[in-house]
């Protein structure tokens, strides 16, 4: 791949995780101007993000799918990447902060398996019980871009009735990992 195709290329995905990130943090704004609990607001943004994924799949597809074969991403998409965990991150230590989260039943043994870039994006490692809230919060990021390759790709139409409600469902269940209520079918 030339200079030109992968610059072009890079500035398509840093386009793309910033147009993920902005619908991300405005309907994380939204949510916070109205009071919402850290588990609305995981609920309204993980929306966000499906929203932005359907709405611009080719975009969603190039940050998410399949590697571009001889592309290496640049020093200059980290901080439009981060931009997704960041929102998450932001809502989970506000969730420790306001005392919404549940210890976990099985807390992670041994030390820390993060880098120290994550434990920053986070803002420090809590103590225990929570001790491993940035570790569990990457499995629900990865939980969260996960489910939607699965329904941007068109894996749960054939599964389940109505993709909506299995994806709100979805979100629940994987915040259940990190102690997090998320109100589902109310």
């Amino acid at each position: 791949m030339g200079k030109e195709q992968a610059d072009a290329l890079t500035a398509r995905i840093v386009a793309a995780y910033d147009a993920s990130g902005v619908a991300m943090e405005a309907a994380d704004r939204a949510a916070r101007e109205v009071g919402a609990s850290a588990g609305e607001r995981l609920l309204v943004v993980a929306r966000a993000l499906r929203g932005w994924a359907f709405g611009d799949v080719a975009a969603f597809t190039l940050i998410y799918g399949s590697p571009v074969p001889g592309y290496h991403a640049p020093q200059e998409t980290v901080a439009p990447a981060s931009r997704t965990p960041a929102v998450l991150a932001g809502i989970v230590r506000a969730a420790l902060e306001a005392g919404e989260l549940t210890p976990p039943k099985r807390p992670l043994p041994g030390p820390s398996l993060l880098l120290p870039a994550a434990v920053e994006l986070f803002g420090g490692l809590p103590e225990a019980p929570f001790a491993d809230v940035v570790e569990r919060g990457i499995v629900l990021w990865s939980s969260l871009i996960g489910l939607l390759v699965f329904q941007v790709f068109s894996r749960t139409h054939d599964s389940v009735r109505d993709e909506g409600a299995f994806f709100d469902f979805a979100i629940a269940v994987a915040a259940e990992g990190i102690g997090l209520e998320v109100p589902v079918g109310e």
